[in-house]
């Protein structure tokens, strides 16, 4: 089965999703939708290609406020300035019945992209992510995310280490 990434639309089922998470399930269902109407993230669904308004999994990207230089891991702050433009990874979910098939790893791949991508454009230094807890951050830190030091379940990656294009 093929997959791809879209951005959420009304065609998509966001009632019928569940991740097993209830607040991102009620996320999806009522406010992705309208941040992406007033410009505040863009939500992205990973959909099978047989059945297009069927929601794998989901992401949303936005924009993140100036972070403070000396809130990042010593090694990342070096030559910065005092404030650092950035992206978040607001949100990343995949449905209980797909859970195990890598799709998660899929999604984070893509929005790396995509983040990398904007940042090329118009500039942004890092890409955060706002774990939801230890295996989470567990998670992300496999693909190079480090925490924050006062922070472990806020990671963050450098957009130059970003090799997806």
């Amino acid at each position: 089965m093929a997959h791809s990434v879209a951005l959420l639309d009304q065609t998509h089922d966001v009632k019928s999703f569940d991740c097993g998470t209830e607040k991102l399930n009620t996320w999806l269902q009522t406010i992705a939708g309208q941040h992406q109407s007033k410009g505040l993230s863009k939500t992205f669904v990973l959909v099978d290609d047989e059945a297009p308004t069927i929601i794998v999994g989901f992401y949303a990207l936005a924009i993140r406020r100036m972070t403070p230089k000396e809130t990042l891991p010593a090694e990342l702050a070096r030559k910065l300035p005092s404030n650092i433009p950035g992206y978040t990874l607001a949100r990343l979910a995949i449905a209980t019945s797909s859970a195990g098939q890598g799709f998660g790893a899929d999604l984070l791949v893509d929005a790396m992209r995509r983040a990398k991508q904007v940042s090329n454009q118009v500039g942004g230094a890092f890409l955060f992510v706002d774990a939801k807890d230890e295996t989470a951050a567990d998670f992300y830190s496999h693909f190079g995310f480090v925490p924050l030091p006062d922070d472990p379940l806020t990671l963050v990656m450098p957009m130059s280490a970003i090799e997806y294009d």
